[in-house]
C-alpha cells in the first residue's frame, strides 16, 4: 500500500545532551540513518520533520520544517502530513532507531478507512511508531492550535485502529520498534542490539 515514511527530528534532547539524530550507533553510522536505511525500503517517499534542516540534508529525503513551532511530536506530526504526498503516512521518532519494517507493512495493511493505526503494549500507544492518514489533519490542528499537546489526545475524535500485543509479538517479540535512546545507557543498549543484528 503507498504511504510515506515521516521520521520527528525535533526533540530538545535534553536527557542525553545531544542532537539525537546524530548520535553514532557505530563510527559513521548514526540513529537517523539507521531509520532511514529501514525507511527507504518501504517508503518510495521519506520526510524529516526538523527544525535545523541544514544538518539533515545530507540524508537524501525531503526535509521539512515545523509549519508552527514549538509544540512538540503532534505539531511534527502535524507538519509531515501536510508535506507528505500520500494519503497514509507512517511516523516514527528518530531516536527510535530499530522498526521492524514486518511490523510496519502489517500496519500498512490495516483499512484505509482509519485515521490512525497505532500499536497498543499492557495500555500504552505508541504513537511514534502509528500510521496517520491526512484524514486526521483537521482534529490535529484544532489540538495544536489550543495547546492540547498529548498525541493521545486526538485519538477519541478519530476512526483508531489498535495493533494489540499478540499481532505486534508475532512480528517484534522483542518489541524493539519502540525502544528509543534517551540516555547513555540506552545507547550502550542499541550499540549491542546493532552488533547482535549484523
Amino acid at each position: 500500500m503507498k504511504a510515506s515514511g515521516i521520521i520527528l527530528a525535533g526533540g530538545k534532547n535534553t536527557r542525553i545532551g545531544t542532537e539525537k539524530a546524530f548520535i553514532q550507533l557505530r563510527p559513521g553510522w548514526t540513529l537517523i540513518q539507521n531509520t532511514v536505511e529501514i525507511f527507504q525500503k518501504l517508503f518510495p517517499e521519506i520526510i524529516v520533520v526538523t527544525n535545523n534542516p541544514q544538518a539533515y540534508l545530507k540524508l537524501g529525503t525531503r526535509v521539512v520544517e515545523d509549519l508552527i513551532k514549538g509544540k512538540g511530536p503532534l505539531g511534527g506530526i502535524f507538519s509531515g502530513l501536510c508535506f507528505s504526498k500520500s494519503e497514509l503516512n507512517f511516523v516514527v521518532g528518530c531516536d527510535m532507531p530499530f522498526p521492524n519494517s514486518h511490523l510496519i507493512n502489517d500496519i500498512l495493511q490495516k483499512p484505509v478507512e482509519y485515521d490512525v493505526v497505532i500499536p497498543e503494549i499492557n495500555g500504552k500507544t505508541e504513537s511514534l511508531f502509528a500510521r496517520y492518514s491526512k484524514n486526521a489533519l483537521p482534529v490535529i490542528l484544532s489540538h495544536v492550535l489550543k495547546d492540547q499537546l498529548r498525541v493521545q489526545s486526538i485519538l477519541p475524535g478519530l476512526r483508531v485502529s489498535k495493533v494489540l500485543q499478540e499481532e505486534i509479538d508475532a512480528f517484534d517479540p522483542e518489541h524493539l520498534s519502540f525502544f528509543n535512546v534517551n540516555t547513555q545507557a540506552d545507547l550502550k543498549k542499541a550499540k549491542d542490539l546493532l552488533r547482535r543484528s549484523k
